[in-house]
Formats: C-alpha cells, sequence, structure tokens
C-alpha cells in the first residue's frame, strides 16, 4: 500500500526501515523522507511502527482511516 502519497513510498519501505531500528515518525522521516512534506502520512507511519512494536495488529492499519485509534492506549 502507498503510506506517502508525495515521495511514492510504500509501507514495504517503512516496514524495510523499521528492521533497522527507526522507533519515531521523525526517524523515519530523518531516514526515508517519509512523514517529511504535508504530514498526510504520519498517522499511518505511527500505526506501522506501533504494529512493528507490537502494540497494533495489520487489522487496526485498516481500520485506521475510520477515525479509530490508530495505536492502542
Amino acid at each position: 500500500m502507498v503510506v506517502c502519497h508525495c515521495l511514492a513510498l510504500n509501507d514495504r519501505t517503512i516496514r524495510e526501515l523499521c528492521t533497522d531500528g527507526p522507533v519515531t515518525v521523525d526517524d523515519v522521516v530523518a531516514q526515508c523522507g517519509a512523514g517529511g512534506r504535508c504530514g498526510g502520512c504520519r498517522p499511518t507511519i505511527e500505526a506501522l511502527l506501533a504494529e512493528h512494536q507490537g502494540l497494533a495488529t495489520p487489522v487496526e492499519l485498516v481500520e485506521a482511516p475510520t477515525g479509530k485509534p490508530l495505536i492502542p492506549k
């Protein structure tokens, strides 16, 4: 799925960065630029990072556009 439309970056790119260590959206911005322009993809990046850290499931990523919290509280 396309995550960052500004830079045409997909979820695989973000997931690959997660294996190298980014733990915040700002880390992702620094490494590939996603989330650094319009910011529209920052919630999706947060959800991908939460999934990587075991705080969310892929199902929650699908439900993210409905306005439900992206990261469990």
